[in-house]
């Protein structure tokens, strides 16, 4: 609601906002929990001392859950089935395949995303349509579609790009490094993503 009333939100104010994501994801991971459906709807908004925007996770329903298997836990979802949102499901999630922590980054990226240009980067008139674009095509980059006051910036473009990069051993691999990058591009200097999207795209 907030997204679709205000539009595109500044950094300053989105960085609080990712900061309590990130937190309370790497406390799910850190457990051994994968959310899995991480999209707005989920990241509740609330009031709480003075703060308007105090943020919970909600909803682990399709949440993965790391178990022994030699002492008689069960995963409660197999690979090679697709739950979740499209809009926000990484592309090995869509595709079926094992999804860890990384998938959580991808999705949490697409909020970034959505979040500093006022909109998802994926869109079709049918559920496959967005699917295949996780998979296959290439975001549109931020800096092209937010105009002056909100501008993104280079540094948090290379950030928004690098979590949703297609491959996970691409992403950030967890959201402690994540947040690191984050206050990094917060401290004025550059984070590490912008050098490893430019030695990908060959300095562009």
């Amino acid at each position: 609601h907030l997204i679709a009333r205000e539009g595109a939100l500044p950094w300053a104010r989105v960085r609080p906002i990712l900061l309590q994501l990130c937190a309370a994801l790497q406390a799910a991971h850190d457990r051994g929990i994968y959310h899995r459906d991480i999209k707005p709807e989920n990241c509740y908004r609330l009031a709480r001392s003075g703060d308007s925007d105090t943020i919970k996770v909600l909803d682990f329903g399709i949440a993965k859950v790391l178990t022994d298997e030699a002492d008689g836990g069960k995963q409660l979802t197999r690979t090679g089935m697709i739950f979740g949102t499209p809009d926000y499901m990484s592309p090995e999630q869509a595709a079926g395949l094992s999804v860890d922590s990384r998938g959580d980054i991808y999705a949490l990226g697409i909020i970034l995303y959505e979040m500093a240009c006022g909109k998802v980067p994926f869109d079709s008139d049918n559920y496959m349509g967005i699917l295949t674009q996780h998979m296959y095509k290439a975001p549109p980059p931020p800096r092209t579609l937010v105009a002056p006051p909100n501008a993104v910036s280079p540094g948090l473009e290379a950030i928004i790009m690098k979590c949703l990069t297609k491959k996970p051993e691409g992403r950030y691999q967890t959201m402690d490094a994540l947040v690191a990058d984050m206050d990094t591009l917060s401290g004025g200097m550059t984070p590490l993503a912008v050098g490893e999207l430019m030695a990908r795209s060959g300095n562009y």
